[in-house]
């Protein structure tokens, strides 16, 4: 339980360094000053009480971790990833995807105080053999059985089936648009995936389930996915772009629609059932040796379907309340975080002011908050 100047001089500048700040930008965004926080990291003087809780809540990490030089830091994969892609993280991405790893952390312990469980738990697949492609095949069919899915069903929220089983699954808007989603195995919060809000909901959906993918096939505890065609060398990717695909479309549906597949309209319509993107079933009706690639490329001009309806914010006609809404799914707030978070509050877990930093919000964004879902702010009795 030792705490020394120099250990905690040497996290914070690390820290520091990952998430591509210097000590100028630090000292504009935490009220430390720049000199101040030389000091710090030089290990000359040790940090106030005060000092070290505000770079907690900066850089969302426990304090203790600050404050016991042996403290095992439980976001190190997340730090190895800001250093290992620095040039596709941008600060303010960096931030984002901290603040995410502390969403799924706090979730993670709101769900262990109220006894929250997983409703479809125990799925496991261990890929058998080489063939990659044929693990996400395997894969995809084996869960959809796993949740109950017939044949011919077509998933309409794959966010909350992968909540089903115990995925902690956020989105939130990122700079770099070419980043489609992350996963994470973490060590307190479990299987965690982020999905860029950026892009299009059939996007968003496809994203997800590639993550989910990951998540289910590989044995990484970090995976950065960016958008565009797959090298076919990077057998991994290709493996959870093939179970994302074989899960959103299935085979047995494929092949039902036989010939028709040459048709324009058949590709829109079945890219709207589907709530897929044109390209994304293009490619699924080529691996599934329906259509060549030549036909692929005379069919990329058919009609693009709308996107589909965010799950999110299906039934909410309040055009005020709408708006609210997508503001805070841009922070990477979900509707179901939000009642956890409550639910936590009123059974007295956790106090007002924890509350507000598990929302990422001021106490009047709380109030807010509380009355665009209908929570109450106030403890019965």
């Amino acid at each position: 339980m030792a705490f020394t100047a120099r250990a905690f001089g040497r996290k914070l500048a690390t820290i520091r360094a990952a998430f591509g700040q210097d000590r100028e930008a630090l000292a504009l965004s935490s009220g430390i000053g720049a000199d101040r926080l030389a000091v710090l990291e030089d290990g000359d003087a040790e940090p106030t009480g005060d000092e070290v809780l505000i770079l907690a809540d900066r850089f969302k990490k426990n304090f203790r971790y600050f404050l016991t030089d042996d403290a095992t830091d439980p976001d190190a994969d997340v730090e190895f990833l800001f250093r290992t892609n620095g040039n596709d993280l941008s600060p303010a991405d960096r931030v984002a995807i901290s603040e995410f790893v502390y969403l799924c952390r706090c979730q993670a312990s709101l769900e262990r105080d109220l006894g929250r469980h997983a409703s479809h738990p125990g799925f496991e697949f261990r890929p058998t053999g080489n063939f990659l492609k044929g693990h996400g095949q395997k894969c995809a069919a084996a869960l959809r059985h796993h949740l109950g899915l017939k044949d011919n069903e077509v998933i309409r929220d794959v966010f909350g089936s992968m909540r089903s089983m115990g995925f902690k699954v956020f989105r939130r808007r990122l700079e770099n648009s070419n980043i489609s989603g992350l996963f994470m195995r973490h060590p307190e919060a479990g299987p965690c995936v982020l999905v860029n809000l950026a892009e299009g909901m059939a996007r968003q959906r496809f994203s997800a389930a590639h993550e989910w993918g990951h998540g289910l096939m590989d044995g990484k505890p970090i995976v950065l996915s960016t958008v565009g065609e797959w090298n076919s060398n990077d057998l991994i990717e290709l493996r959870a772009n093939t179970f994302a695909s074989d899960f959103l479309m299935p085979p047995a549906i494929l092949s039902s629609v036989g010939s028709r597949w040459s048709e324009p309209k058949v590709v829109s319509d079945w890219a709207e059932r589907f709530r897929v993107s044109v390209p994304a079933l293009l490619t699924a009706l080529v691996a599934a040796k329906l259509i060549t690639r030549e036909k692929r490329e005379e069919l990329r001009s058919a009609p693009r379907p709308p996107e589909p309806p965010d799950p999110e914010l299906e039934g909410v006609t309040n055009q005020t309340l709408l708006s609210r809404r997508r503001l805070l799914l841009e922070r990477g707030i979900s509707v179901e975080y939000v009642h956890l978070c409550f639910e936590g509050f009123s059974r007295d877990l956790i106090s007002f002011g924890l509350l507000c930093e598990m929302l990422l919000s001021s106490a009047a964004g709380v109030h807010e908050i509380a009355q665009l879902f209908g929570r109450s702010i106030y403890r019965e009795g």
